[in-house]
């Protein structure tokens, strides 16, 4: 990547994150609450007894609501834990806000010694992943960690995952864009969420 793409990419992250830092904390609420509707409705016509999210951060989507609904449901709830040594993520069953603690760039994550470590090979087949822009071609782009496309990268190396996943980004319709350049490492979204709809089958 020269120097020039990569300026372009990270005018595109700071661009991206004054967008979404600049709606309104109960417009993000509706809107998450909203998104996480679809994704419940997604979820329940699939009969998935599973499925990965993420504890939100900052202005990020907030999937609160489709968590709790899985709880509720009795679904498995995946969420993934950082590790900044090596940029990988190591998968928990989450059954409670108690389980969590304050981990890497004070994102609330698992607390290993609360929560239960699942085997990479119990991946749920529904995985949604945050990001700071989308478009409906699947392109993400996320916050420059790599932590998901290493992940992905990783499932399907070991033959885990294959054909079955479904990769859904969790995003506003305001950090949605008309195209993103796309690296080979790059994991493509399957679908995307936002407040109007679940974009599927892309």
């Amino acid at each position: 990547m020269d120097h020039k793409e990569l300026n372009g990419k990270q005018a595109i992250r700071l661009e991206m994150t004054r967008i979404r830092n600049g709606l309104g904390e109960e417009q993000r609420e509706a809107w998450s609450k909203a998104a996480c509707r679809h994704a419940a409705a997604y979820l329940e016509a699939a009969s998935e007894e599973a499925f990965m999210a993420y504890v939100p951060f900052r202005s990020e989507m907030d999937l609160t609501v489709l968590i709790e609904w899985g709880w509720e449901k009795g679904l498995d709830v995946i969420v993934p834990r950082c590790n900044a040594v090596d940029r990988s993520m190591t998968l928990y069953r989450l059954e409670s806000w108690d389980q969590l603690k304050s981990g890497a760039y004070g994102i609330m994550e698992p607390d290993p010694q609360a929560a239960e470590e699942i085997n990479p090979e119990r991946m749920p087949r529904v995985v949604f992943v945050p990001g700071l822009a989308f478009d409906l071609k699947g392109g993400r782009m996320g916050y420059g960690g790599g932590y998901y496309d290493r992940f992905a990268a990783k499932q399907l190396d070991a033959g885990i995952t294959g054909d079955r996943m479904q990769w859904i980004g969790a995003s506003f319709e305001a950090q949605l864009v008309e195209e993103l350049m796309l690296e080979p490492h790059d994991i493509r979204m399957n679908g995307i969420l936002t407040q109007r709809q679940l974009y599927s089958k892309i």
